[in-house]
């Protein structure tokens, strides 16, 4: 017998389509041209997609940048006008300096110690009077004081300030007024106290402890004691107040 040929038609892959359908996977219906169209189709879309969200994105940071600029530029405007105006009015309006008053005359200070309280011809009648300034070479305290020309020729003088008391001492040549004011009637002027009535007699002198006697005895009111000395002497035709007892 004649050997068959071997039988290759079940190693062949058959060219027939299946007929045996899937209903999950359909076989698309395949159309020459349309599918690459489709493909180039969506490329273009995404690719315009993108250049669009490139654009809007550069828009958004352009006026991101914009609007932070001008609210920079409108918080800091203020902020430079008020610079700017406070360097004009500094550098416009420059006050005008007041004229100076002129510098007070100083009165002319009381010299310590040794000081003229009067002129020879200032006190060359009798009971003619001089006050002056005295100050203390010690305690620098500047004294109201006045000398007064006695009958006999002598000179007296005093502080105004009444011992152990402020009160001012004065000089009464007026004898109706010491009579009227102080009620005490006198033949010639006397040193009176107005704060206590007190009468102190230029021509008598009174004891101020043991062994030792002032001038201006006390001859009415209660004052402590006479008043407080100043020793004065004539040099020329100055008199000199030098110390105070």
């Amino acid at each position: 017998m004649a050997a068959k040929p071997p039988d290759t038609s079940a190693s062949k892959p058959s060219t027939k389509p299946s007929n045996k359908f899937d209903p999950f996977h359909p076989d698309m219906p395949q159309i020459p041209g349309v599918h690459d169209a489709h493909l180039r189709t969506s490329r273009s879309a995404s690719s315009a997609n993108a250049k669009r969200f490139t654009q809007i994105g550069g828009i958004a940071v352009a006026a991101l940048v914009i609007g932070v600029a001008t609210l920079w530029w409108v918080k800091s405007a203020p902020r430079r006008a008020a610079e700017s105006s406070a360097a004009e009015t500094a550098t416009t309006e420059v006050p005008v300096p007041a004229p100076s008053p002129p510098a007070p005359v100083p009165a002319t200070p009381a010299t310590e110690g040794p000081t003229v309280a009067a002129t020879a011809e200032e006190l060359s009648k009798p009971w003619a009077s001089k006050k002056f300034n005295f100050v203390k070479p010690l305690t620098h305290e500047n004294l109201n004081a006045i000398v007064i020309r006695l009958p006999g020729g002598g000179l007296w003088a005093f502080a105004l300030q009444e011992p152990y008391g402020r009160c001012e001492l004065e000089f009464v040549t007026d004898l109706p007024r010491l009579a009227k004011q102080y009620g005490y009637r006198a033949s010639h002027p006397m040193v009176a106290n107005p704060c206590n009535s007190t009468i102190y007699d230029p021509l008598r002198v009174g004891a101020l402890g043991t062994g030792v006697w002032i001038r201006g005895e006390i001859v009415q009111g209660g004052g402590l004691r006479p008043p407080i000395s100043i020793n004065v002497q004539l040099k020329g035709h100055s008199i000199i107040a030098d110390r105070i007892e």
